[in-house]
């Protein structure tokens, strides 16, 4: 009886302590995802809306290894846009650039871009440069955008009090696709 007494006891601290060491090490592999995605370098892109940088939320970007970006001033319904690259190194030979503007939609933003923004020819000449801000309002010929009807217009005119998507894409042989939520005034 007491040797059944002590195998039981036996096998039911061996079970809590697996368990215990389960969680422990359960732990320490979450903790170990969220150090990595902390530390990896997720985007080689410095953004800027209307002067206003945009920045990664670092509690999203530890959890879920990527967080979108954020401009936390509220910008003008024809903003300015501008990005630089951290390390140009990462990118190699550039091919393209393009942005696509989405518009809040029923708690989410609408899959159809409200405007289209890429360069007026395919050639280096015309696509978007580092360190240089454009005036989405009025693109001149450098640029074409398109809007929801895939009509070509001057510029973006985005209506106040909304909260927007960006969606940048610099093509090349290392292509890099990011999104800004902002909202206007």
């Amino acid at each position: 009886m007491r040797k059944s007494l002590l195998t039981v006891a036996s096998m039911l601290i061996g079970i809590v302590f697996v368990s215990g060491g389960c969680s422990a090490s359960g732990a320490a592999w979450e903790s170990f995802r969220i150090g990595k995605n902390v530390a990896k370098k997720d985007s080689y892109l410095k953004i800027w809306i209307d002067g206003h940088e945009a920045e990664q939320n670092k509690l999203k970007k530890a959890y879920f290894g990527y967080a979108s970006f954020k401009v936390k001033e509220t910008v003008s319904t024809k903003p300015t846009f501008k990005f630089d690259f951290i390390d140009p190194k990462k990118f190699g030979r550039i091919t393209g650039t393009n942005i696509q503007v989405h518009q809040e939609f029923e708690g989410d933003y609408s899959h159809q871009p409200e405007f289209t923004i890429f360069p007026a020819k395919d050639d280096a000449d015309h696509w978007m440069k580092p360190n240089t801000d454009y005036d989405l309002g009025h693109t001149g010929e450098q640029l074409k955008v398109l809007n929801f009807d895939k009509k070509e217009v001057e510029g973006i005119e985005l209506r106040p009090g909304m909260e927007y998507l960006f969606v940048f894409c610099v093509s090349g042989d290392r292509s890099e696709t990011v999104q800004i939520l902002f909202s206007t005034k």
